[in-house]
């Protein structure tokens, strides 16, 4: 799985350079404006029911076939609400006919994740190998695809077309190792019983998802909106571009505090249960090493990231790596925010996180809105920081259950330099 997560961000990184050196700064910005459109309401065809369906499956394994049908039959009906919601909502913004196009292509791809639910069944088989096998190789063949369309000059809309050639490789992949394991999709069978019941469960999780889904996209879709009425079509997309490419680099960059986290939580986790005091030291730690990951990265970052960008993308990219330098801040928060999940998953405070989320992604908007007329792209990644700052930190001083945590994060963050061991 650790394999598959660097093969994911090596193929990425390669496949973007290619791509945005290709487009441009306007036309790359116009194919992330419309991912990004459509990126905001991921969670609808998610439906929070991946974790669930997970446990569920490990506790029930002889109800396999209804809770496998179930989900794919909820997922498919929230990829329509999806397309239904992005269609008038992109119709009622009059969209140009080209971004028009792409949208209805990359929420088009949407309809065939229902079938991916077959990946949950074989994470509740502690089969993660086997759909790590097929990770690699849907971004390997997607990467060659995009290449490809690099190579032959393609049109714009065909790296929207690559979107659901992705997501097919992957259904693809996904069914055969499902057949090979002994299986058929055709055995799958849809439960209104057990549909009232999967969706009585992860109703919190579609709105923490769509909260979280808006908060990380509508920066770029916001950027473009206002931007367009002042500077004109073109300049709104290249500015979107420029913001694009960078945030891209800065977020391939976060998959390393995921991994440190995954593999300090169950010592973490079994302290909960034990000793209090243990417990409380080791989120202490974890937040010292997740701030000093944040200066090892950030501050060399800050002085690189311009000549990094123009030597990677070229010298139409030069405002993205100015971009980048200012986004190496959004790492302290985003390394934060990924290590209280420790916390917030051992005290069981999911509601709570789904009001910090809720919070987050309306702050987001409202700052972007005051912000981005003046300051542009600059403005977003301040409207980012902002929301950041007051989801992860301050929010913890308004409820009791979160209060600790907010003096252990501050103690972490301030005497990172004691970092120990505690056994």
């Amino acid at each position: 799985m650790f394999v598959d997560k660097v093969v994911r961000l090596g193929s990425v990184l390669v496949t973007s350079i290619f791509v945005t050196r290709y487009l441009g700064p306007e036309l790359f910005g116009q194919l992330n404006y419309a991912s990004a459109f459509v990126g905001m309401f991921f969670a609808l065809t998610a439906m929070g029911l991946d974790e669930i369906l997970i446990r569920d499956l490990v506790r029930r394994p002889d109800r396999r076939n209804q809770l496998m049908g179930t989900a794919a039959g909820i997922k498919f009906g929230g990829a329509v609400i999806l397309f239904v919601t992005v269609v008038v909502l992109a119709l009622v913004k009059h969209m140009d006919r080209t971004t028009l196009i792409m949208v209805l292509l990359i929420a088009a791809a949407e309809f065939l994740k229902p079938f991916v639910v077959v990946e949950q069944y074989f994470y509740s088989q502690v089969k993660g190998r086997t759909a790590a096998q097929v990770n690699i190789v849907q971004v390997l063949l997607a990467s060659c695809f995009r290449l490809v369309l690099v190579f032959i000059h393609a049109p714009l809309v065909w790296f929207a077309w690559s979107y659901i050639v992705e997501v097919s490789i992957g259904v693809a992949g996904y069914l055969v190792a499902y057949q090979r394991d002994g299986s058929s999709w055709r055995n799958w069978r849809f439960s209104k019983p057990v549909a009232l019941y999967l969706l009585g469960q992860s109703w919190p999780l579609i709105i923490y998802g769509l909260a979280l889904y808006v908060q990380a996209k509508v920066d770029q879709v916001m950027i473009g909106d206002i931007l367009r009425k002042s500077m004109g079509e073109a300049a709104a997309n290249a500015e979107v571009g420029q913001y694009s490419a960078a945030l891209k680099m800065i977020e391939a960059l976060g998959f390393v505090p995921g991994i440190v986290v995954a593999s300090l939580a169950p010592a973490i986790t079994r302290a909960r249960s034990q000793d209090r005091k243990l417990y409380q030291d080791r989120l202490v730690n974890q937040y010292r090493l997740m701030f000093i990951l944040f200066l090892a990265v950030s501050v060399p970052l800050y002085f690189v990231a311009e000549p990094a960008m123009v030597l990677l993308f070229g010298e139409k990219f030069r405002v993205a790596g100015y971009l980048l330098s200012l986004f190496a801040i959004r790492l302290f928060f985003t390394n934060m925010g990924v290590a209280k999940t420790s916390f917030i998953t051992n005290e069981s405070l999911f509601k709570y996180s789904l009001v910090t989320s809720v919070v987050g992604a309306v702050l987001n908007i409202t700052m972007n809105y005051l912000l981005i007329p003046t300051y542009q792209s600059i403005g977003a990644i301040w409207a980012m920081i902002g929301s950041f700052f007051v989801s992860i930190f301050l929010v913890d001083l308004f409820f009791k259950e979160a209060r600790p945590n907010f003096g252990w994060m501050m103690k972490g963050i301030f005497t990172f330099w004691k970092i120990r061991n505690v056994s």
